[in-house]
């Protein structure tokens, strides 16, 4: 019954005719050589590892520092939600949890998992791409791609929930894909690879919900060929009930060759139980991390928490994005910022994938990558607020189908001769300065890549130069540096502090704690939780009564809170924090955009 089970990477097909067959012994001999692919082999290997150095030097954004601060109180003993709020699922704080165990409080920490991540992700694109499309240089080549989007993506993009989810969604699917060459026999993947991917895809949903929702899109396509096997014969019986001549002859299916190879065709049964299993041994997989999350909150007493934060607060602030907004409009914005808003090199990958076709023993696997990355979509588009960073875990599958699409064009082109290659390589090129996913920083991304490697020439050691690439907007990395530096030394070590704005990083530049667990104050500034955040918040400060309070300017954020009021502005509306802070502190000092209150 294994046997019969199909796979992601490859068709089951009747018996194959000559032609089919020498196709097959093409495929077995291994991937056809190519003309530059050595060449194009170091040229990706060269980038991958000039853009993760690159990545090393990457600073904390806004939602960085959220998410260490939260990580700090985890290996406090707190937990997410209860002890330090934050609103995105649990998955993103063990991971900034996991790096601050091994590398300490430092911010480069977490760039160091993001980077062996991103190595472990290309390994694994180079293997998958082997089994799905039978030459792992398009892997190499699909590897390059996505760290450089990824790299592009800059510091406030990147280390994101979406960011580690991309790179477990491609573990997950290589775990599903059993060894063997694109279009040759190869075993069905067995109960445990099938557990293994399902958990991964489990572990990518406690990142990002739609993650998960990549193992529905590997159960359908492990079940497809079984159904339509169960359909055709359905639709067999029913033409020969129809002509009324049960007894007539069969025309040859699946099941005579399987005969005539020595092999029972499978029951209708069997091929119900074959379509079936995937899905319930995926599903198992799936469920696991997220019952062993259930069980953390719920035995640290905080599941009350979880379900206030992720089932109540979050549906609200998801719905600020869907004000006067139409599903198809929606729909069209999202699918077209994926594909030509971020990156030239993917949009050009595919349309060569477009107009030079899958071969048969590739449709498989593009059609899995395709429902993956469409399921990725949807959930970009239910959220509704098509950050960059969104978009994260679908760079990865886009780089597989690119990379699919530019080899096929590269070897067009080769046969062609030296004209043609030159021709598609200036293309390439000429679309990589098109498009690019750097945003909201001011300068271009090549700028920044020479910022960066005069950095590290000079030892990385310049604070200056870091926190000129950790700043955007109305956020300095140096003024919140200078904050606190200035809190250590005014405020004594244990001591809580509290920051009245979105710049909960200065927390940990501090090193003291927090005054309360509201990290950040949108849950006092969002009309939907605003009344019962503000009395939560004032009793936390009455526990704990902070030794300084920095209030913080120009941090607008109407995608965020709903309004175009900054922290500042909205102390008067807050008149029980304002009067706090009228009564028992005094302004001691500016900084930047932020004022420092110390106790009188």
């Amino acid at each position: 019954m294994r046997d019969a089970t199909p796979d992601v990477t490859a068709v089951p097909c009747p018996l194959a005719s000559s032609s089919g067959e020498a196709a097959s012994e093409r495929r077995a001999a291994g991937p056809a050589r190519v003309a530059g692919a050595g060449a194009i082999r170091a040229i990706a290997i060269g980038a991958i590892a000039f853009l993760l150095l690159q990545i090393l030097t990457y600073g904390y954004g806004r939602d960085q520092g959220i998410y260490a601060m939260v990580a700090r109180a985890v290996l406090d003993g707190g937990m997410p939600y209860r002890d330090a709020f934050d609103f995105k699922p649990p998955g993103i704080f063990l991971i900034y949890a996991l790096a601050r165990a091994l590398f300490g409080p430092a911010q480069w920490g977490i760039r160091a998992l993001e980077v062996l991540g991103l190595a472990g992700m290309c390994l694994a694109m180079v293997s998958l791409a082997g089994r799905a499309f039978g030459d792992r240089r398009v892997g190499v080549v699909a590897g390059a791609l996505a760290v450089l989007v990824h790299a592009q993506l800059d510091f406030w993009h990147t280390a994101q929930p979406e960011s580690f989810g991309g790179m477990l969604t491609v573990f997950a699917l290589l775990t599903a894909t059993p060894r063997g060459g694109a279009g040759a026999p190869r075993p069905a993947p067995g109960a445990a690879a099938l557990i293994v991917s399902g958990a991964l895809f489990g572990a990518a949903g406690l990142l990002k919900p739609p993650l998960a929702g990549g193992g529905v899109v590997l159960a359908v396509a492990l079940a497809a060929p079984a159904l339509a096997e169960l359909a055709r014969r359905g639709a067999a019986l029913a033409r020969r009930a129809r002509r009324g001549d049960p007894g007539a002859p069969r025309v040859p299916d699946r099941g005579a060759a399987a005969l005539e190879l020595g092999r029972p065709a499978p029951t209708a049964p069997a091929l119900l139980w074959t379509a079936l299993r995937p899905a319930l041994l995926i599903a198992l997989g799936g469920v696991l991390p997220v019952l062993a999350c259930v069980a953390w909150f719920a035995a640290k007493g905080a599941l009350g928490d979880l379900r206030e934060v992720l089932f109540v607060f979050t549906p609200h602030y998801t719905a600020l994005g869907w004000r006067d907004a139409g599903v198809l409009d929606m729909a069209w914005h999202g699918v077209s910022e994926w594909l030509v808003r971020y990156s030239g090199p993917l949009a050009l990958g595919l349309c060569c994938l477009l107009a030079l076709h899958p071969d048969r023993n590739e449709r498989a696997g593009v059609a899995l990558l395709a429902g993956v990355i469409a399921m990725h979509l949807v959930g970009v588009v239910m959220q509704a607020k098509f950050f960059p960073y969104h978009y994260g875990a679908t760079w990865p599958l886009t780089a597989m189908l690119a990379a699919l699409g530019l080899w096929k064009a590269w070897q067009r082109c080769v046969r062609h001769g030296a004209k043609a290659a030159a021709a598609l390589v200036a293309v390439l090129v000429a679309t990589a300065f098109a498009r690019s996913a750097t945003k909201d920083v001011d300068e271009d991304y090549l700028d920044r890549c020479a910022e960066r490697v005069a950095l590290l020439a000079a030892g990385a050691r310049d604070l200056g130069r870091l926190d000129h690439l950790a700043s955007v907007a109305d956020v300095n990395a140096a003024a919140n540096r200078e904050v606190a530096a200035w809190l250590r030394e005014r405020v004594a070590p244990g001591r809580p502090v509290f920051v009245w704005g979105f710049e909960p990083v200065i927390y940990d530049l501090a090193e003291r704690p927090p005054a309360t667990r509201y990290l950040y104050n949108v849950p006092q500034r969002a009309a939907w939780a605003r009344e019962e955040a503000r009395d939560a918040l004032m009793r936390d400060l009455a526990a704990r009564p902070p030794a300084a309070i920095v209030v913080e300017r120009r941090d607008v954020f109407p995608s965020v809170t709903g309004d175009e009021i900054d922290s500042r502005d909205t102390l008067a509306g807050f008149p029980a924090l304002a009067g706090l802070l009228e009564e028992r502190y005094e302004l001691a000092v500016l900084v930047e955009d932020f004022e420092i209150y110390l106790e009188r």
